[in-house]
């Protein structure tokens, strides 16, 4: 379980460096349906790994191991007991894939999640947001039939834990949940995060940016950061680590088609 609890802290400590990277897709269809997916590029975090990782412990969790598989989301759902019958609804359709190689400097995780209609991507981007599946859960599955997490590692927050989605038919709004945002003091790790960045910076060059594809032009489009493609069928918001601490409301937007 060490070796989990290092790969987190040193997860933490990459994105000081500028090497972390996140990124959200939104894609819409006409029916309403659509995916979800949220792609983390942590390959630069792979020098820190052999660095302070013994090379015992990451062959004794099979680290060394050049990894490529999709896991579905189920398996991790469905054995979950501190997760809701209906949250598991919601989620058990995800799916990860897994990129892992020490040799070739590659870590990198997309996580897609389906949904049917506004309402089920709603209760989709609340429930990722609540930690149904968490950082550990993901390091986890690097070694699935080995020691994993005990489940009191440091986790970090997806973007979805600060900000409430309001999908209807033709609208997609992200504002600034202030209650779920009052309580980013007494998360320990982004707080650890964030006093540790405040002594040498680093925070803005970790990306945090959303694209959002639409079904068809955009009609009326808000945000201090959302930029509307030629055609206006796609909406890019480039935002950094740092404005989560400082401007959140950047992360804000609305837009109708």
């Amino acid at each position: 379980m060490r070796t989990f609890t290092l790969l987190v802290i040193l997860l933490t400590a990459s994105c000081l460096s500028g090497c972390f990277e996140m990124n959200e897709e939104l894609e819409v269809n006409a029916n309403g349906s659509g995916n979800f997916a949220v792609k983390m590029d942590m390959s630069q975090m792979v020098d820190m790994m052999q660095a302070f990782i013994p090379a015992a412990e990451l062959e004794k969790a099979k680290l060394e191991e050049s990894k490529d598989t999709t896991i579905q989301m189920k398996e991790l759902i469905d054995t979950a007991t501190n997760i809701s019958s209906e949250k598991k609804a919601v989620l058990r359709d995800g799916s990860m894939h897994l990129q892992m190689s020490l040799k070739d400097k590659l870590f990198k995780v997309d996580m897609k999640y389906p949904f049917s209609n506004p309402e089920n991507l709603q209760k989709l981007y609340d429930n990722m947001g609540e930690g149904a599946i968490s950082m550990s859960n993901i390091l986890k599955n690097l070694n699935p039939k080995g020691a994993g997490p005990s489940g009191d590692e440091p986790d970090l927050k997806q973007l979805s834990a600060y900000f409430d989605l309001i999908a209807t038919k033709g609208s997609l709004t992200r504002k600034l949940n202030k209650e779920k945002y009052a309580k980013l003091s007494s998360d320990n790790t982004m707080q650890q995060i964030k006093q540790m960045a405040s002594m040498g910076g680093g925070l803005e060059a970790v990306k945090m940016n959303t694209m959002i594809k639409l079904p068809a032009a955009a009609k009326k489009i808000t945000g201090a950061k959302a930029e509307l493609s030629a055609d206006k069928k796609s909406i890019l918001l480039k935002n950094n680590l740092l404005d989560v601490f400082e401007h959140p409301e950047v992360f804000e937007f609305t837009v109708e088609y």
